[in-house]
């Protein structure tokens, strides 16, 4: 009996944990300006244009871009930037994946 009032306050513990974490709001460094967006599914941060990828940022969470490069090949815009889980780290993210943007 012990255990499994153990075991459920554990699981609750964690969907308690995983609903704060997507009631989290959008944020990013403000040093660098430009447009605030949020992540509609996690994505790739990448050193260039289908480049390689240096982290991946989570979905819900804002991307702060401050420059916009183009595919010529594939006609993908992509936005340059950071996410607010790693402000220090600029990259490239596919316009598909930003949504919402505003600028502050």
């Amino acid at each position: 009996m012990k255990n499994r009032l153990l075991r459920a306050s554990m699981v609750m513990g964690l969907v308690l944990a995983g609903s704060a974490v997507v009631a989290t709001p959008a944020s990013a460094s403000e040093d660098k300006g430009g447009a605030i967006c949020v992540l509609n599914q996690n994505t790739w941060l990448r050193d260039a244009e289908h480049g390689n990828v240096l982290r991946t940022l989570t979905a819900g969470r804002g991307f702060r871009w401050h420059g916009i490069g183009s595919d010529t090949g594939t006609g993908v815009l992509w936005y340059y930037g950071h996410g607010a889980e790693a402000p220090t780290q600029d990259g490239w993210v596919p316009r598909d994946n930003l949504s919402g943007c505003y600028w502050p």
